[in-house]
């Protein structure tokens, strides 16, 4: 298990490169609750997204040996940004696997870095192909999401919550491979308890859900999502399964047609240019609003790798 003094510890190590992101209210989005929402703005970290947080930890805590070895990573394309940035900044060799017919925003701005892209397989493949490659060419495999450090630097986007704003009543979070609600639990659980934790993930990509749900890792079936940061599955060994069993309150799931308009909603409203796997939190919150009518409630817009362009397709 992460422990919150993991946390903190990561925090110090990461500190001098990354921002202390905003946590602002949302004026529109608390008028159509009826609750004081709150925006935690991981879309304007270094590299657009929280992924960055655990890359630099891990990165950070990489020995002699594995730093002259070189890394290599999988990713749908924010954690990978990360990865690159925390080599361009560390001067450690990286390669990312990317799925193929993902984000080409993200493939060019990993390509700026100069990290190598290697972009064979699908969306499904890309974690046991990277791993594959990782044994056959000695690198060290860095997990977007199944890695303590991961975690503890995930999380410490969880310590500026916590200082930002008091007596919170819940906390929404993305989840993917569930790395960065395992970090974001374990601070609010240990700092603040009576504060709810709810992840959410798309209708199309459920598995953490399921396995949630089924008290055990479950594969299920996953088709394509706008929350494409999401996709990808979760690997049956992850850590991040047993710390969301002890800690995560509730999960939600949500439509597509619901991430969709939770897009509009921010992009119209709020004025925030935000990926589909960051609007998935609001998505949550406007489905289930009756719920949470008079609460004080924090959303983890958790990455903006999007663009205009992009965006204004998905959402008409």
């Amino acid at each position: 298990m992460v422990s919150i003094d993991n946390i903190k510890q990561a925090r110090e190590r990461i500190k001098d490169y990354i921002k202390v992101t905003p946590l602002q209210i949302a004026p529109h989005l608390s008028e159509l609750i009826g609750a004081s929402v709150f925006l935690k703005l991981e879309s304007e970290q270094i590299t657009g997204s929280f992924k960055v947080r655990g890359a630099l930890n891990r990165m950070m805590t990489l020995s002699k040996e594995e730093i002259e070895k070189g890394v290599i990573t999988a990713s749908t394309g924010n954690h990978g940004l990360g990865i690159a940035f925390a080599s361009q900044q560390l001067g450690i060799c990286a390669k990312v696997v990317f799925p193929i017919g993902a984000s080409t925003v993200k493939r060019d701005r990993m390509k700026e870095s100069g990290v190598e892209i290697i972009q064979d397989v699908g969306y499904e493949d890309v974690e046991p192909y990277g791993r594959q490659l990782a044994k056959d060419h000695g690198l060290t495999y860095v997990s977007p999401y199944n890695d303590p450090e991961i975690v503890a630097g995930a999380g410490t986007s969880g310590l500026e919550i916590i200082e930002q704003q008091d007596e919170i009543d819940v906390v929404f979070v993305p989840i993917g491979g569930g790395g960065l609600i395992s970090g974001i639990a374990t601070v609010i659980k240990s700092m603040t308890p009576t504060t709810q934790v709810i992840g959410v993930q798309s209708e199309a990509s459920p598995e953490v859900y399921d396995s949630w749900v089924a008290g055990h890792w479950v594969e299920s079936e996953e088709s394509d999502s706008l929350a494409q940061g999401l996709m990808g599955g979760v690997e049956s060994t992850s850590i991040t399964l047993d710390i969301i069993k002890k800690y995560v309150d509730r999960i939600i799931l949500v439509s597509e047609d619901s991430i969709r308009k939770a897009m509009r909603f921010l992009f119209e409203k709020e004025s925030l240019l935000i990926e589909g796997a960051g609007a998935i939190t609001t998505a949550a919150l406007m489905e289930n609003a009756h719920e949470f009518a008079g609460k004080k409630i924090v959303l983890i817009l958790s990455g903006g790798n999007i663009s205009k362009e992009d965006l204004l397709t998905q959402i008409t």
